[in-house]
């Protein structure tokens, strides 16, 4: 009988057996377990890309250390194209492009070809990727699907829509799920699909859109997002000219939309990857706010697929804003595949926004804009009151509560914050790849949780049930990894809480929507933040291999903002995020608790708080990147030379600016 594990499990299961072999390769001398790894590739090992994949975050560290190390040896050399695809897999993108034979590339394998572009992309020389991806023959592009769709993102990047859509063209008929609607990838969307009379009628406009979103993530994630926006503007431009002309819906649907009572001109649809992750679902309730603000007009419909959404609590919240349509239970597949094609029409984009002054920004930008004009007008907090009016979901969390507090010996009127430090756990990370800069050690909080605890309050640690486990304190829960742990105590417990210590992350976002005051510390962000006034933060230092520390002006600017999104860019850069120190989190959390006391003149009088928060305000690229919230001060009195320009500097980067 074969044994069976749930996708969590299985995904828990893979995860620890990848850092285990990875972690066993490390432990070898770097170029024998290379020449192993290129054996297995000669013979075709099965499960080779998984250890190809283990291998990679090892090869990233190494490199963003040694920059010049070979991994290669005369003898693995010999096996010419294995040893290419493995330098490409295990992510030595630059001795790829030092490998490759230039003069004998015309008639190498397609799939050599591909290694190069790639490589060449994910460092950033789109220029370069073209000239290698512009050799490629139809016959080429039909071989590797992959090929042909970098090819198409590099000439896009490089304005040439014509050139883009006929390697498009191929990529779409090697493989149809291209055909598949587009505006961000934690939507999540399988490998397998199947085009419906929209997605074919949508025609170049559509494919630009779809094409035009993508690439703009690809150039972020590669530390290249300055060209982002103009890339999401083209998608949003394409769907401004499909507007022109509406499709012809099936029958099914258009059935659906008169039930709903929304007309192809009122609609505004809200696609999948809105609520496949906590943060994203913070971001939506910006994005009804900016209809409040009449930025945009309309009747959204919300689309989401069971086991995707990442807190339904939470996100039944939105029901009083518009309709929700749950893949599988009020809306049939058929029928949501087709609605969701609409989204190059009507969806409301996921990666930029047009502001009221008709400028294309990018959408956090926007969003921090809008919180900003909406604690200008004085507006309240739209979820908190929802919430508050939901009776049914407050009274079972509030049993709920009564029963943790009963286990741990807290008493009902006992005052209490919430914790949560982003962690590898959650998305199965691996370290020094992708996102895993953003996450935190729990012991640099352990001071924090001991102020709080000294003044006579609880630390509630959140966070998911594989997270790092708290040391035995004194007033402290670890509420993640206990029985009581669910999708609406999480909230309950946010909401109710007097502040919320936290980092980067999505469950920081829901402590906004509810307005509750935040100390974010050991941040660190690409994206403007659309934090509220009672946030205080505390940046990670990122420093360089000759030990100078980034300003907050380049830290919000080109080219550093945007190699901040990914840890690989960062080190291939010569950059090193350091952690807040334990006093810098204290300082953040003493300062936050004072707020939520009443008690910030009393803090802000021990600094200078006019002079530093003028010349932080001056120092930043953009003055809203994060909205109205705004940083320590105890954190900018200690960095205040290394992390805020002198005058002279700021007059300097000020001339600078285009």
């Amino acid at each position: 009988m074969k044994l069976k594990m749930k996708p969590a499990r299985y995904r828990r299961f893979v995860y620890l057996a990848f850092i285990t072999f990875g972690a066993a390769l490390s432990l070898l001398p770097r170029r024998l377990v290379f020449l192993g790894l290129v054996i297995a590739e000669f013979v075709r090992l099965p499960l080779r890309e998984r250890m190809y994949q283990a291998y990679f975050p090892y090869v990233t560290s190494h490199l963003a250390e040694h920059a010049d190390y070979r991994y290669s040896t005369a003898l693995s050399r010999r096996f010419y194209r294995a040893s290419i695809h493995v330098l490409y897999r295990i992510g030595a993108y630059r001795k790829v492009i030092e490998s490759v034979r230039r003069e004998t590339l015309r008639l190498d394998s397609p799939a050599v070809r591909y290694a190069l572009v790639r490589s060449l992309f994910e460092l950033g020389e789109f220029d370069e990727a073209l000239d290698a991806a512009a050799g490629a023959t139809d016959d080429d592009l039909i071989r590797i699907i992959d090929l042909a769709f970098h090819r198409a993102m590099l000439q896009i990047i490089d304005g040439d829509e014509a050139g883009a859509l006929d390697a498009l063209f191929w990529a779409c008929r090697g493989s149809l799920h291209f055909f598949r609607p587009h505006q961000n990838i934690a939507a999540r969307g399988s490998s397998r699909y199947f085009p419906n009379q929209i997605d074919v009628l949508s025609g170049a406009p559509g494919r630009l859109f779809d094409l035009c979103n993508f690439t703009g993530q690809r150039v972020t994630h590669v530390g290249r997002g300055e060209l982002g926006t103009r890339l999401f503007e083209r998608a949003l431009d394409a769907q401004e000219e499909l507007r022109q002309s509406p499709p012809l819906l099936s029958a099914e649907l258009a059935d659906l939309l008169r039930r709903l009572d929304v007309s192809l001109e009122e609609l505004r649809l809200v696609p999948e990857e809105w609520a496949t992750q906590i943060g994203h679902l913070g971001m939506l309730d910006i994005l009804f706010r900016m209809r409040e603000l009449r930025w945009w007009s309309g009747k959204a419909v919300i689309v989401a697929r069971p086991g995707l959404i990442a807190n339904d609590p939470f996100f039944r919240l939105f029901e009083r804003f518009g309709q929700i349509l749950v893949v599988g239970e009020s809306i049939s597949e058929r029928t949501a595949h087709e609605l969701l094609s609409l989204q190059r029409w009507y969806g409301l984009n996921f990666n930029a926004c047009r502001l009221p002054d008709g400028r294309a920004v990018p959408w956090q930008e926007a969003g921090a804009i809008a919180i900003e004009q909406w604690e200008r007008e004085g507006r309240p907090h739209p979820l908190r009151e929802v919430y508050d009016q939901a009776t049914n979901l407050a009274d079972v969390a509030a049993d709920g509560f009564r029963r943790l507090c009963s286990r741990y010996g807290m008493k009902p009127d006992d005052w209490y914050v919430c914790l949560h430090t982003r962690d590898a756990a959650h998305y199965f990370e691996f370290m020094g790849t992708g996102q895993t800069h953003r996450n935190a050690p729990i012991e640099t909080s352990l001071e924090a949780i001991r102020l709080i605890t000294s003044r006579g309050g609880w630390v509630i640690k959140l966070g998911g049930p594989k997270s790092p486990k708290l040391p035995p304190m004194e007033r402290t829960i670890d509420y993640a990894l206990s029985e009581f742990r669910s999708e609406l105590m999480d909230i309950h417990l946010i909401r109710h809480a007097r502040a919320f210590v936290g980092t980067t992350s999505g469950l920081t976002n829901v402590a906004v929507s509810f307005g509750i005051p935040c100390a974010i510390v050991n941040a660190i962000t690409t994206d403007a933040q659309l934090w509220h006034a009672n946030v205080r933060f505390a940046l990670k230092h990122v420093r360089l291999r000759d030990g100078t520390t980034l300003t907050q002006r380049q830290l919000t600017s080109e080219p550093w903002r945007w190699r901040v999104f990914d840890a690989a860019v960062l080190g291939r850069n010569g950059a090193h995020p350091e952690n807040n120190s334990s006093d810098e989190i204290c300082h953040a959390v003493e300062e936050v608790l004072a707020l939520a006391e009443g008690r910030s003149a009393e803090f802000e009088a021990r600094y200078d708080t006019a002079g530093l928060l003028d010349r932080w305000k001056r120092s930043l690229a953009l003055p809203y990147f994060y909205g109205p919230s705004r940083p320590s001060l105890a954190f900018l009195a200690k960095h205040e030379k290394t992390f805020l320009p002198n005058e002279a500097g700021v007059a300097e980067l000020c001339l600078e600016e285009p």
